[in-house]
Parts: structure tokens; C-alpha cells; sequence
């Protein structure tokens, strides 16, 4: 993800209605549960102005021995739910629509998968596509997260742009240009410690990705109750590293080699990108880890 932009908006503008889907997925691009807890956290938050719109529903997509139906009571009575993507439509204010898009992520048929969601882009009449991903990474989580916004459009590549698996978002990515959309791409770093704190979800993580769709969509979005999650989730991340010395080791040496970097760097979008990156070779290296890249 190397082709970052700045969050820019225009305040001088004269805004038009704006319709963007929004849309994440349970499973491998979503650590910590940053993404999609991000986005069920705006369809409760604008619940009053809120309305689903659409389901994906269907054995082509599900693999239902890894992406299992679950049971549940609902009024006194057993229900099964099964695996399924859910499209809910946002009036933030009169200028912004957003369609949001959460579900687990297909197993099966990415391609016409993709085509399905922009079908129901199309006849909802979106005007842009931006995916939200998360994941585990060499940061802390007493410095800013590291995020990635990119222009799905530019498929430029240079040495460090990223080779390897990909998931669903990127193929959404990639079938939206085809269909002409303006696309973009969103991800957030998550310390790889996170995984040690007794929370399946982690705040901070949602919390910055709704500050960052906020400030790229020039709104201000509902934040209720994630900035004292996001308080609470760090003191849990304070209280492990005081138990565990490597933990505190990391995360000092991380914090200093971020700072001296940001006192000699002047922070423009490459230089930013080329800041984590160096941070995260870093950071293996002090791991004892190999620093090719994977």
C-alpha cells in the first residue's frame, strides 16, 4: 500500500450530495475487529437515519464449515442466522450518504461477489468506493495508528509496494475501478501486541478509522462512547506491558526511534510512508525477526 494520500476536503467548495459505500469484512483483513467494528459502529450511531437496503444471503458465496450458522433465540423462539452480507444506508446530512457494507468475508466466487455489491452500488447510486481494512503491525498504541489511504486507481508499483495474499477488499478495489467508481482504500495499524489484551475488539483502532473517514469524508462523525473505550482498551495495553518486560522494551524503543524519526523528518505523505516503513523493519530487527520482506 504504497500509494498513500493525504486526507484532503475542501471546505471552499460548494458541497453536492455525496452517496459513498463504505465496506468491511469479518475474518483476515479486519484485526482486532477494526474495520467492521468501526462501521457497526456508525449504523448504530445514525440508527434514526437508517435503513438496510440490502442482503447477500447465499450457500454460493459460504463456505458454512469455516463461515458457520450460528442459533439464536429471538422472542422465545430458536432461530438459525446464516452467514450473511448486510447493506444499510446512512443519511449522515443532507450533503452525505453513506452505504455501508459488513459481512464476513466470501469464501467462494470473489468475482461475482464483487459484482453483486456494486450492482447494489449502481441502483443506490453510490459515487464513490472506499474498503476498510486492518492489521496487525510493528506500531504501538501510545503513538498515533498508522494509517493507509490509497487510490485504488494507481496500480503504480515500486520496491516497496506490498506482494503477497490478498483478501476481499482488494478485489472490490480492483472490480470498482473496472465499473468506474472512484475508489479508495483505508487500513489501519493495530500494535501486534494487542493480541495479548484480554478484548476480542479493539477501540482505538475503531476510533481512529472513524476520525480518518470523517476527516477524508469532511464531516464530523459520531464517535458515542469509542473515545472512553479507546481510554479503557489502553490502560489494558499500560497494564501489560508493566507484566511483561519485552512488551515494555518494545514499546520504549519504538517510541523513541518514532520521535527522533519525526524530529528529522518533515512529514509529507512519502516521507510518512517511508517513516512506517523503516519503523517496522526497525522493529523486527529488535524482535530477533528476519527483515526481508514477506
Amino acid at each position: 500500500m504504497t500509494d498513500s494520500e493525504e486526507f484532503m476536503y475542501d471546505e471552499a467548495q460548494p458541497q453536492r450530495h455525496r452517496t459513498v459505500m463504505l465496506a468491511a469484512f469479518e475474518g483476515w483483513n479486519d484485526a482486532g475487529q477494526v474495520a467492521t467494528g468501526a462501521l457497526n459502529h456508525l449504523v448504530s450511531m445514525y440508527g434514526d437515519t437508517s435503513q438496510e437496503v440490502g442482503h447477500i444471503c447465499c450457500g454460493t458465496f459460504f463456505d458454512y464449515t469455516t463461515t458457520r450458522p450460528v442459533m439464536v433465540n429471538v422472542q422465545g423462539r430458536r432461530k438459525i442466522m446464516w452467514p450473511e452480507i448486510t447493506f444499510t444506508e446512512i443519511q449522515v446530512n443532507p450533503s452525505l450518504t453513506l452505504l455501508v457494507e459488513i459481512g464476513p468475508e466470501p469464501n467462494f466466487k470473489w468475482t461475482e461477489f464483487s459484482q453483486r455489491s456494486l450492482a447494489l452500488a449502481e441502483e443506490r447510486e453510490v459515487d464513490e468506493v472506499i474498503t476498510l481494512g486492518s492489521m496487525f503491525a510493528d506500531c504501538v498504541h501510545t503513538r498515533p495508528l498508522p494509517t493507509y489511504f490509497s487510490n485504488s486507481a494507481n496500480n503504480t508499483a515500486d520496491e516497496n509496494s506490498y506482494t503477497g495474499p490478498i483478501g476481499i477488499p482488494s478485489v472490490l478495489n480492483f472490480a470498482a475501478v473496472d465499473n468506474g467508481f472512484t475508489t479508495h482504500s483505508l487500513w489501519v495499524s493495530v500494535p501486534s501486541y494487542a493480541q495479548y489484551i484480554d478484548a476480542q475488539e479493539n477501540p482505538l483502532g475503531m476510533l481512529r478509522v472513524i476520525e480518518a473517514l470523517g476527516e477524508y469524508l469532511g464531516v464530523e462523525l459520531k464517535t458515542g462512547a469509542l473515545p472512553v473505550l479507546a481510554l479503557k482498551w489502553k490502560t489494558q495495553a499500560d497494564m501489560l506491558a508493566t507484566v511483561h518486560e519485552d512488551v515494555a522494551t518494545y514499546i520504549q524503543n519504538a517510541e523513541k526511534y518514532y520521535d527522533d524519526e519525526q524530529k528529522r523528518q518533515a512529514l509529507s505523505p512519502d516521507a510518512t510512508l517511508q517513516l512506517i516503513s523503516e519503523t517496522e523493519k526497525f522493529l523486527r530487527g529488535f524482535n530477533g525477526e528476519d527483515t526481508a520482506e514477506e
